[in-house]
């Protein structure tokens, strides 16, 4: 997680999180976010993609689960060794079927344009409350929802970025604060339904076996799969965080962002 303008968050207390060294296995696959999960500072350092690839090469498939848009999130699955990619917090998932992408939305594509008409009116409303916020660069490139920027081309307080939040769930949106954007659209899909559905449709795996299947996340919008999957983990700045998050995961790495990433993998490397 990048440090707001407002400075960072006190050092929380981890209730109830165990090291990651005491995760057990066998492990079935990895889900990952990628914004202060599996980047370092905004980027996707060569040790973490060679971590990938360890890991990928062992027999554990990796997949990112991003808040970024989908144009990031297509060009993630030919970057990496990675079978899928989740993309705006669930809205679209793009899987490899062979030499083929499959696009998978996490609504009916018959009511995408009206939501984004709803939507533009939300922002709309926002702005006049909040004008320094905007919409995020890359919301050019996003199929379904929307996100506004707080921390990543401007820098406003933390404060605001929850204004906003609160301000979009009352326009009858989903929203949630990642660590650069202010996400939000149809209060239809998150994180977890999007990876319940990737576990059980791409990875065949069994949705009453969940504790085979880790996910890895650092921020607000990760809270729905730590809580829906068991084998939940937060790499360290998930503590920035840590009391608002309504749920929370069950283990919690020593270091920060992507080298919390490597150390996960490192471990989860051990268990094969």
């Amino acid at each position: 997680m990048k440090p707001s303008a407002s400075g960072g968050a006190p050092r929380a207390e981890l209730v109830g999180a165990r090291p990651v060294a005491e995760l057990g296995g066998p492990i079935a696959a990895l889900l990952s976010d990628v914004d202060g999960t599996m980047t370092q500072d905004g980027l996707l350092e060569a040790e973490t993609v060679h971590a990938i690839e360890a890991l990928v090469a062992s027999g554990v498939p990796v997949v990112p689960v991003t808040g970024r848009s989908a144009g990031f999130g297509h060009a993630l699955l030919g970057l990496l060794p990675v079978p899928a990619v989740i993309a705006e917090n669930g809205a679209v998932t793009f899987v490899k079927r062979g030499r083929r992408v499959e696009k998978v939305y996490g609504l009916p594509e018959r009511d995408l344009a009206s939501w984004r008409r709803r939507m533009g009116d939300a922002v709309a409303a926002v702005q006049r409350e909040l004008p320094a916020l905007r919409l995020s660069t890359d919301s050019a490139f996003r199929e379904v929802d929307l996100a506004l920027d707080w921390n990543e081309e401007v820098r406003l307080p933390r404060a605001d970025a929850d204004r906003a939040v609160l301000r979009l769930q009352e326009h009858g949106l989903a929203a949630s604060r990642s660590s650069v954007h202010v996400n939000f659209g149809p209060p239809l899909f998150d994180k977890r339904t999007a990876s319940l559905a990737l576990v059980r449709d791409v990875l065949g795996g069994d949705v009453e076996d969940l504790a085979r299947y880790v996910y890895v996340g650092d921020s607000l919008n990760d809270a729905p799969v730590f809580g829906g999957l068991p084998s939940s983990v937060g790499v360290a700045n998930v503590r920035d965080v840590w009391d608002a998050l309504p749920s929370r995961p069950a283990f919690v790495t020593s270091a920060r962002e992507a080298a919390g990433f490597r150390e996960l993998v490192a471990h989860l490397l051990t268990l094969r």
